[in-house]
């Protein structure tokens, strides 16, 4: 009985503790507002082809869509590279730049193994201090959390998933319950981030000379 109460007090406070801290700071692609800022799309995953996820096609979609509606300027993804055979990085510069999104206003971050690691590269490495987050809906109040604690100015719009099955939303909530006590132990005790040099980005005065170094490096 005293588990099951524990159990439920931890359920509701991880599940109210990270909304309370987004709340005014996600918006749908509709009702988002002109940010003038990049926005960061974070990796879910690829299949043994190369080919982003369904998952993750719904945030490139997403974020597709935001800049498309000049509502963002250009593009930072990030995700995992840890081995040559798997790139997320490069399926979703190659995703976008497939669908309409010129090379010049695509970065990629290779070093985005998880989520802090994302969001403290935007700042440290690519410079940003205001940024929009696109990622699933699970995953949206726990990323704006981790922004927040690491002194960005982030906002967010999340790709959804309700075109998956039931069973399969309700493993993305189960995976996010524990993944949010991860990201509290991660603003309590921060981990090492690969970092590196600063990076240049579209949005810097320098041009086209430094940015198209950076492009034919991560050129598909």
């Amino acid at each position: 009985m005293i588990f099951t109460l524990l159990f439920l007090g931890d359920l509701s406070w991880t599940f109210q503790r990270f909304p309370s801290h987004s709340r005014g700071r996600i918006f749908s692609v509709a009702n988002a507002p002109n940010f003038s800022a990049p926005v960061l799309v974070l990796g879910a995953g690829i299949y043994s082809d190369g080919e982003p996820t369904a998952v993750l096609e719904e945030r490139l979609r997403t974020a597709l869509d935001l800049y498309q509606d000049g509502k963002v300027t250009w593009f930072l993804v990030s995700g995992d590279n840890r081995a040559a055979s798997y790139n997320e990085p490069q399926a979703m510069r190659r995703w976008l730049l497939k669908h309409g999104v010129p090379p010049d206003r695509v970065i990629a971050d290779y070093a985005g193994r998880r989520t802090y690691d994302s969001l403290k590269r935007a700042r440290v490495v690519f410079g940003q201090q205001r940024l929009v987050v696109v990622t699933s809906d699970f995953h949206m109040a726990r990323a704006i959390y981790l922004g927040s604690s690491l002194d960005l100015d982030v906002y967010g719009v999340p790709g959804s998933t309700r075109r998956h099955p039931l069973g399969t939303r309700l493993w993305f909530w189960f995976r996010e319950y524990g993944a949010r006590h991860k990201a509290l132990l991660d603003t309590w005790f921060p981990p090492a981030t690969r970092l590196g040099p600063r990076e240049p980005t579209p949005d810097e005065p320098q041009g086209a000379d430094q940015g198209m170094a950076v492009l034919q490096k991560i050129a598909p």
